[in-house]
């Protein structure tokens, strides 16, 4: 199999040796045209950030494809540094298959609008405990083709994708700070969005990487020669830092998932008293009701599907619900003030709420106090650096991150109808 990526070029994943049943690349290509792979055609990567972003609108298949693409250069890159290894730390082909099989499943329990979805219901799992629920589940396709694969295959992938395998250096690759899924998602991103934020010499950090193995330890941690590689890694956590800061955190799209919260939020509360809404998707529905949902419900969720709801909903008859819907829509949403650090959301609250309601919205749902931060860096023991015969780890061996370690970087903003934008401006400005 040979796709062209506009991030990578051309990916392949072609078996190469068609007569081995263990071949990795057999397993991928069989596991790519499963209906749970193909679903995530229909999750958008970056969920409502084309609203800020317009090219923004790729899907969580094209970054799973990548994000197996860089697990098969990392798997050479080991293969390069074996004879270094104990042969238990070796990867062979099953963990191989293992690994790249993670490396594309790991995004399968993604609901509508991607990590938007999570937390519109407080008793909702969390997309990674989707992911195995999916993985697990004997009435899946993806289940299917790993049993028939190795018995053993489902529960070590599913295992794999939550950072848990014998060989410690192939789990901090599949789930760590470092890992191929943030590779691959900062590169794609900054593609899509059309900024310069999240570049990553990858080439570079690949050919740097190194397998660090101490005396009298049984498990190798990942290293990177620093005389190499150690200002390609510190580009890593910056670039991270700065999407955060630039792209996934920007007003618009805060706003957008802000409304979206409120539109969830309404919906249980019109679910608690009327019944259900016309419109809701019934695996919604019953989490609004609190029910369980089987797997294959849940697999019944796409950002088409959740379109169609909130067309729905701004043609129906509560005018919360309808404006609120229609402006996701539309992208008519929510303005915001930036106030300082520290500021008392009882204060804001006291003065904004009362001009909110005296113009026709209820605060509960048009008013929102939205605190978002980031740390600069946060130190990850499974990366260390190696200076000759030094070892150290990140924040020892580089001043730029261990700068950025001490560094929180926070908004807060709140948001309300445009239409108060003036009178909520001259009611803040003391606060600004």
């Amino acid at each position: 199999m040979l796709l062209r990526d506009p991030v990578h070029g051309l990916i392949s994943f072609a078996p190469r040796d068609p007569a081995n049943p263990a071949d990795p690349h057999r397993l991928l290509v069989r596991l790519l045209d499963t209906r749970e792979v193909q679903r995530l055609r229909r999750i958008r990567a970056m969920g409502l950030a084309s609203l800020a972003y317009p090219g923004s609108e790729h899907s969580r298949f094209a970054h799973v494809v990548g994000s197996t693409h860089v697990m098969q250069r990392y798997l050479a890159r080991v293969a390069s540094l074996a004879l270094e290894l104990p042969e238990h730390e070796r990867i062979d082909d099953y963990w191989a298959a293992v690994g790249m099989a993670a490396a594309l499943l790991h995004d399968l329990g993604h609901g509508p609008l991607s990590h938007t979805f999570e937390g519109l219901h407080p008793d909702a799992p969390r997309h990674e405990a989707w992911t195995s629920k999916i993985v697990l589940d004997e009435q899946t396709e993806v289940h299917a083709v790993l049993a028939a694969f190795d018995s053993r295959a489902a529960r070590d992938v599913e295992r794999l994708v939550h950072g848990e395998c014998p060989i410690r250096h192939l789990a901090r690759a599949v789930s760590g700070t470092f890992d191929v899924d943030r590779c691959d998602y900062l590169m794609r991103d900054s593609h899509m969005t059309g900024v310069r934020y999240g570049l990553l010499d990858l080439d570079w950090l690949l050919a740097s990487l190194r397998l660090y193995l101490p005396v009298g330890v049984s498990s190798a941690t990942l290293a990177v020669d620093g005389a190499k590689g150690l200002t390609a890694v510190e580009g890593f956590f910056l670039a991270r830092l700065y999407m955060y800061r630039q792209v996934y955190l920007h007003k618009a799209v805060r706003a957008a998932e802000v409304m979206v919260h409120a539109i969830f939020r309404r919906l249980r509360a019109l679910h608690e008293h009327g019944g259900q809404v016309e419109g809701t998707p019934e695996p919604i529905a019953k989490l609004l009701r609190s029910e369980p949902i089987t797997t294959r419900e849940y697999l019944e969720l796409d950002d088409p599907g959740f379109d169609v709801a909130l067309a729905r909903f701004a043609e129906g008859r509560d005018p919360a619900l309808a404006s609120l819907a229609a402006g996701v829509r539309d992208r008519k949403l929510l303005k915001s003030i930036k106030l300082r650090e520290g500021t008392p959301e009882a204060e804001v609250r006291e003065r904004i709420d009362p001009l909110v309601r005296a113009a026709g919205w209820d605060p509960t749902y048009f008013v929102t106090i939205d605190h978002v931060e980031t740390q600069g860096y946060v130190e990850d023991e499974g990366l260390v650096v190696l200076s000759g015969p030094r070892v150290q780890s990140l924040l020892d061996a580089s001043p730029v991150l261990a700068g950025l370690a001490q560094q929180r970087f926070g908004s807060l903003r709140v948001m309300f109808p445009a239409a108060l934008r003036e009178r909520v401006s001259v009611a803040l400005e003391d606060l600004r």
